[in-house]
């Protein structure tokens, strides 16, 4: 008897468990042909519209602005370059203690300071031309500005290593 009721529960458990499996007609995967399967054409896609222009990642106005901050760097150690050079000569050759010895380290840390106010002007325009790289904006003035204070810089540094030679470490 047991056996039996225990037949009976899965036949009649068996309709419910088998509704769950159908589907209707509208239900995924359908083995019906597709619209390109029977030749139809599907409509051509939209036309996509033209990109934006790219435009410049900086302005003209803050490119002047870090050009005017390298040219008045450069001009402030050229102005300052000769008298750094008259104290080196000074000091060439003396003790570290001697008091044109320490005249000419300051004037070396003048030339120095102005050197730093060009390379950090130098590394806003390196961060813009990077930007303006990731975006895919060529920016030829950007990069020819780029050159020029990169330039002054590596006529500043040669002009410190130079009188720090002279002077002797």
């Amino acid at each position: 008897m047991r056996a039996h009721r225990h037949k009976i529960w899965i036949f009649s458990a068996l309709p419910a468990l088998l509704g769950g499996c159908a589907q209707g007609e509208d239900a995924y995967p359908s083995l019906a042909l597709r619209p390109f399967e029977r030749g139809e054409l599907l409509p051509a896609p939209l036309p996509t519209p033209a990109p934006a222009p790219i435009r410049p990642i900086t302005d003209a106005a803050s490119l002047a602005d870090l050009m005017a901050t390298i040219t008045a760097a450069d001009t402030a150690f050229q102005r300052r370059e000769p008298e750094a050079g008259r104290l080196v000569r000074a000091a060439a050759g003396q003790s570290w203690e001697s008091g044109a010895r320490s005249a000419a380290v300051v004037a070396l840390a003048d030339l120095d300071a102005e050197r730093a106010k060009t390379a950090t002007a130098l590394a806003a325009i390196d961060a813009l031309v990077a930007q303006a790289a990731t975006a895919l904006a060529p920016e030829p003035e950007l990069v020819e500005a780029q050159g020029q204070a990169a330039a002054l810089l590596a006529r500043q540094d040669a002009g410190i290593a130079r009188l720090w030679q002279v002077m002797g470490s």
